[in-house]
């Protein structure tokens, strides 16, 4: 039989191990995704220490891909007082950082803000002078949800007549280790472009396509007259699905693709050219102006069928005039990328005189002239 005071200092031990003793339910962490622009730190979170423990706490975030691969690990130290929330947020730690793919380090240091991927984020935090783990949490979050990949040719509802276009796009966040997946298929009657990439057997399917363009193959199946189609790209890091474009729209259409157009077209005089007058532009547009003084002329292009009109500057837009008759080759085809048979205005502005000058003229590719 253990005497009164044995049993006493018993109790006391047990008392003093069940305060000193932190549970795991006592901590809680209250994670937030990391912001896109926070780089220094990716700790981002509210810790609830619901134990009378203070002092510090180490915690470690561990980074990865959705996939499951690890990126990259931060440790850091914090003081936490009993029975209080502590924010941990960016700046407010400095971190230890631990790269642990290099290809995500080289990416990580050339972004602006975080690079676009859909990460897994865990975060562990032990209390100084126990080692054995009192909190984890896990959190899902997407930054690829600040891609916007935008088609530049074709565009939604376009119509083209070339057998093998050019499939350009855009995405705001361009950083090399980035690959795309092209797939193309043909509209059924009444499918939606999304129904029909997700159900259609693909006309052109093409994996691991460095750059944003892709020259539809040669040894794909020709595009069919009055056929609608509808194409889309997708976005990856090392074999991961990042995002997924919209779907967009085109048809094709085989006659009327090849007209008769003189290919020497002479020279137009744009000061006497009247509104409405048909003008083509052969790969080149030909004009002359005449003037009594040197000058400079300047050119601009409009796209006609847009809602907004939006400026498109040519790489080379001026014309140095001299005294007396001049002649130009505004070479469009190398200088602007513009569709077959499309109409478009052209502005031109002598820059001593300040008068200007609107044409509306008809580009031809001249690959489709017979």
């Amino acid at each position: 039989m253990l005497s009164k005071l044995s049993r006493l200092n018993l109790l006391l031990s047990f008392f003093t191990l069940s305060i000193c003793n932190v549970n795991a339910q006592d901590v809680q962490l209250l994670l937030d995704p990391v912001s896109t622009v926070q780089k220094h730190s990716i700790f981002s979170l509210s810790l609830v220490n619901q134990s009378n423990f203070s002092g510090q706490v180490a915690l470690t975030a561990t980074l990865q891909s959705r996939g499951g691969k690890p990126l990259l690990k931060q440790e850091a130290l914090v003081e936490v007082r009993a029975n209080e929330m502590t924010s941990v947020r960016g700046s407010e730690v400095q971190p230890q950082t631990l790269y642990i793919d290099p290809e995500f380090e080289a990416l990580f240091n050339q972004s602006i803000g975080f690079p676009p991927l859909n990460y897994a984020l865990c975060v562990e935090a032990n209390y100084i002078g126990d080692r054995r783990g009192v909190a984890k949490e896990c959190i899902e979050y997407r930054v690829s949800d600040f891609i916007n990949l935008i088609p530049i040719y074709p565009t939604e509802g376009a119509k083209l007549y070339e057998q093998r276009p050019l499939f350009t796009w855009m995405d705001a966040s361009p950083q090399s280790g980035y690959t795309y997946d092209f797939k193309l298929v043909q509209l059924e009657i009444g499918q939606n472009p999304n129904g029909a990439l997700r159900r259609n057997l693909p006309v052109v399917f093409n994996t691991n396509v460095q750059g944003n363009q892709l020259m539809y193959p040669a040894d794909a199946a020709r595009l069919q007259n009055n056929q609608k189609y509808a194409w889309n790209v997708t976005l990856n890091y090392q074999g991961e699905k990042v995002a997924t474009s919209d779907s967009w729209e085109f048809s094709y259409q085989e006659e009327d693709s090849l007209i008769e157009v003189p290919q020497n077209l002479s020279y137009v005089d744009i000061t006497k050219t009247k509104s409405g007058t048909e003008l083509y532009a052969v790969g080149k547009f030909k004009f002359k102006y005449s003037s009594n003084v040197n000058t400079v002329l300047k050119a601009k292009l409009y796209d006609l069928n847009k809602k907004e009109k939006q400026e498109k500057e040519l790489e080379v837009n001026s014309f140095k005039v001299n005294t007396g008759l001049n002649k130009f080759d505004l070479d469009l085809k190398d200088q602007a990328y513009l569709r077959h048979l499309k109409d478009y205005q052209l502005i031109i502005t002598d820059e001593k005189s300040k008068k200007i000058y609107s044409l509306q003229i008809k580009y031809v590719n001249p690959d489709y002239v017979k």
